[in-house]
């Protein structure tokens, strides 16, 4: 192996290891700073949720989400603090399918990335 052949080499693993690094470094920083809901629908009556609390950053976030099953992971929105849950049988979050609401707490940081909400 000659001495291009390996600078290439080493600069190629370089590269591949920071990219390893950048890549996983959003979960790890969300999970240290928010989770992830996790819905379970206990009456199995429920086809929509409005999740309305505060992101990972602080800031004010309200967001619809379907729930297909009992179990619902919603992904891709990290929350901390307190957070208001409001259940619809319908699966628009209209207020005309109201079902019920409550009121949980979503722990900054944790083992895992997901804090389970019941209705």
């Amino acid at each position: 192996m000659n001495v291009r052949t390996k600078v290439a080499t080493v600069a190629g693993a370089a590269a591949l290891a920071f990219a390893g690094v950048v890549g996983s470094a959003g979960q790890s920083f969300a999970a240290s700073n928010g989770q992830q809901i996790h819905f379970h629908d206990s009456s199995g009556l429920v086809y929509s949720i409005r999740v309305q609390g505060y992101n990972q950053n602080g800031a004010p976030a309200s967001g619809c989400f379907s729930t297909p099953g009992k179990d619902t992971w919603v992904g891709g929105w990290w929350w901390k603090g307190e957070v208001n849950v409001t259940f619809y049988k319908g699966s628009s979050c209209s207020f005309a399918t109201y079902f019920g609401e409550t009121n949980a707490w979503v722990p900054t940081s944790q083992s895992g990335d997901w804090t389970t909400v019941s209705s």
